[in-house]
C-alpha cells in the first residue's frame, strides 16, 4: 500500500511541474495605459486583513512577495489601466487619489485518498478546482478608506448547507495609526495559520488542528493597529466583536463573539509574518509572536463559528491560542497551540416534540511546521498536527494526529507555484491510519 501511494505521489508531482514549465512563458502581459514608455505595476492589490504586522494600513496578502527577481521599469502613469501577472488589473484616477484593483486566483488539485485497511474501501482518485477566487480592492487615499470584496465561486469555497460565494466584504478606515477600523464580513483575527491566506501556504491546505479549533469568518466590527505606538511595526493588536454565527448567517436572540489578538516582532518588523515559507531568504533572523483569546456566547455551531448547527440553544465557547513564526536564510518554523472549552458537556431538550441530546467539542491541539527553501525556489516542508479531547472534560472530539511532508516549486513566488504533499492520519494507534496525497497548481493573476 505505501508503494502505491508513493508512486501516485511522484506521478502527480511530475505532471504538475511539467504543466507549469510549459505554461510559464506567457504569464506576464503588461498593458500600458498610454503611449508613454512601458510602465511598471502600481502597488499590488492589498488584502484588507488587519492582522498582518508591520504597516500602519493594509498589507499584501498572497501577492507573491519574495518571488524570484524580475526586471522593473518606471513608475506607471495615473489616469489609466495597468495589468501584470501577479498584480492583477489596476485602474487609477488621473490624480491617483482613487483606484480599483482586481485579481483572480485558481487552485487546481488532484487527490488520492487511501482509507484505513479495515474499512474495506478502494482508494479514491479525483480532481477539483479547489479554490476559485475573485478579489476587488477599491481605495480612496484622501479619505483613508478601502473597500475589499472577495468571492469564492468554486463549490469547495462554499458551505454545504449555504451555497453563498461571499467570503469577505469589508470597509476599512486607516485614519489613525493606533485605532484603525474595519467593519463587515472578514476573517476573525484569532490564530495565525487561519489568517494566513490560502494562497500563501507551504502545503496544499492548512493543518487539521486549524480545521478543528480555529475561528472562521464572521460579520462584525474590529479595531486594530499594525504599528502600535509608532515603534516601527514591533507591536500590533486587533480587538473585535462579531455575530458569532459564522459567514453569511444571521441568527436572532443569540450571543456575540468577542476576540482580542496581540502580536510582537522582537527582532524588528517582519513584513512576511503572514505568509508561509521564507522566499526572501534574508540573512537576518525574523520572529513574530502572537497571542489570541475569544469568547463566543451561546454559539450554535459545533466548532463555534463553523461546523454543524446545533438544534438546541448552543454552548458558551472559550478560545485561547499562542503562535509564532521564525524565518532565516530560507528556513521557516511555525507553531501554534489552540484550545476550545465549552461551558457544558451536553444539553438536553426537545425539538418538535422529540427529545434531543447534543454534546460539545472541547479540545486542545497544536501543530509544528518546518520548511526550507533552496536557492532554486524548491522547498521541502514537514508538519506534525495533533488534536485531542480536553483532559477531564466530556466531549465528542476524538484524538487525531497527522504527519505530513510537502514538496513545492515557486516558479513566481506564491503567484505561480506547484505543490505536492502526503499526509498520514491516525488516532491512538500509529499502525491504523489513512493516506492522503495531493498535488496542486496555483495561479494568482
Amino acid at each position: 500500500m505505501p508503494l502505491r501511494v508513493g508512486l501516485l505521489f511522484c506521478l502527480l508531482l511530475i505532471s504538475g511541474r511539467a504543466y507549469a514549465q510549459t505554461g510559464s512563458s506567457t504569464v506576464s502581459a503588461p498593458i500600458p495605459a498610454t503611449t508613454a514608455p512601458p510602465p511598471t505595476p502600481p502597488p499590488a492589490p492589498t488584502a484588507p486583513t488587519s492582522t498582518p504586522e508591520g504597516r500602519p494600513s493594509l498589507v499584501r496578502e498572497g501577492t507573491g512577495e519574495g518571488r524570484p527577481p524580475r526586471p522593473e521599469a518606471a513608475e506607471p502613469p495615473t489616469g489609466g489601466v495597468y495589468a501584470e501577472f501577479g498584480r492583477g488589473i489596476t485602474m487609477r484616477s488621473s490624480d491617483g487619489a482613487v483606484s480599483l484593483a482586481i485579481r483572480a486566483r485558481l487552485q487546481v488539485r488532484g487527490t488520492v485518498e487511501v482509507p484505513e485497511e479495515d474499512q474495506e474501501e478502494d482508494p479514491a482518485v479525483f480532481f477539483q478546482a479547489r479554490r476559485m477566487r475573485l478579489v476587488f480592492l477599491a481605495e480612496a487615499k484622501e479619505q483613508h478608506l478601502q473597500l475589499y470584496v472577495q468571492l469564492g465561486i468554486a463549490p469547495a469555497d462554499m458551505e454545504a448547507d449555504l451555497l453563498v460565494p461571499l467570503r469577505d466584504a469589508t470597509i476599512i478606515w486607516t485614519g489613525l495609526r493606533d485605532l484603525s477600523l474595519k467593519a463587515g464580513q472578514m476573517k476573525v483575527p484569532f490564530n495565525r495559520e487561519r489568517v494566513i491566506s490560502s494562497s500563501a501556504l507551504q502545503f496544499a491546505d492548512r493543518s487539521n488542528t486549524n480545521a478543528e479549533l480555529t475561528l472562521d469568518r464572521d460579520v462584525g466590527l474590529q479595531f486594530f493597529s499594525n504599528d502600535l505606538f509608532g515603534l516601527g511595526g514591533i507591536l500590533g493588536y486587533q480587538a473585535g466583536v462579531f455575530s458569532g454565527d459564522g459567514r453569511n448567517r444571521f441568527v436572532e436572540d443569540y450571543g456575540l463573539l468577542y476576540v482580542v489578538r496581540l502580536q510582537a516582532q522582537p527582532l524588528g518588523r517582519m513584513d512576511d509574518a503572514y505568509a508561509e515559507a521564507d522566499l526572501t531568504r534574508e540573512e537576518r533572523p525574523r520572529l513574530s509572536l502572537g497571542l489570541g483569546g475569544a469568547y463566543n456566547q451561546r454559539s450554535r455551531r459545533q466548532r463555534s463559528t463553523h461546523g454543524a448547527v446545533y438544534r438546541l440553544e448552543g454552548f458558551d465557547q472559550l478560545h485561547a491560542e499562542a503562535d509564532l513564526i521564525f524565518k532565516y536564510a530560507g528556513l521557516s518554523v511555525q507553531t501554534e497551540l489552540l484550545l476550545r472549552k465549552a461551558s457544558e458537556a451536553r444539553q438536553e431538550g426537545q425539538v418538535n416534540g422529540f427529545p434531543v441530546v447534543e454534546s460539545s467539542r472541547s479540545g486542545l491541539g497544536y501543530m509544528v511546521q518546518v520548511g526550507y527553501v533552496l536557492p532554486n525556489f524548491v522547498e521541502l516542508a514537514l508538519r506534525w498536527s495533533d488534536v485531542k479531547p480536553l483532559p477531564g472534560v466530556e466531549t465528542t472530539l476524538q484524538k487525531q494526529r497527522d504527519l505530513s511532508g510537502a514538496l513545492g516549486w515557486y516558479a513566481s513566488g506564491h503567484d505561480l507555484k506547484i505543490q505536492a504533499d502526503y499526509t498520514y492520519t491516525f488516532g491512538r494507534d500509529f499502525g491504523i491510519g489513512s493516506h492522503l496525497v495531493r498535488t496542486q497548481i496555483q495561479v494568482y493573476f
